[in-house]
C-alpha cells in the first residue's frame, strides 16, 4: 500500500464523491435546459418527441466516450438509456 493511500480516509473519499455528485446534478440541469429548448422547437416545427435514430446515435456516442474514459460502456449505456427515456417522456408530456 502506498503512503498516499494510507493517508486517505473514507471521509475524504465521500467528500470527493459528494463534489462529483453536485457536478453531475448541475450538468443534468444544463441538459434539461437544452431539452426544454428542444421542446419549443419540436412544438413549433411539429417534430415528434421520439427520434429513434437520434437515440441510437446518442447511445453509440456515449459508449465510445465511456471506452475512452475507461468506464464500463454497459454502465454508461444503461444510465444514458434511462436518462434519455426520461427526457423523451418529459418531451412527450410537454408537446
Amino acid at each position: 500500500m502506498s503512503a498516499t493511500s494510507k493517508s486517505v480516509t473514507m471521509s475524504d473519499i465521500r467528500k470527493e464523491i459528494d463534489r462529483i455528485d453536485e457536478s453531475l446534478v448541475k450538468l443534468l440541469a444544463e441538459r434539461q435546459r437544452c431539452v426544454e429548448k428542444a421542446v419549443i422547437v419540436k412544438k413549433r416545427d411539429g417534430i415528434p418527441a421520439r427520434d429513434d435514430a437520434r437515440i441510437a446515435q446518442v447511445i453509440d456516442h456515449v459508449r465510445v466516450l465511456a471506452r475512452g474514459h475507461k468506464v464500463d460502456p454497459a454502465l454508461v449505456e444503461a444510465m444514458w438509456t434511462e436518462m434519455v427515456e426520461w427526457f423523451v417522456a418529459y418531451e412527450e408530456r410537454s408537446i
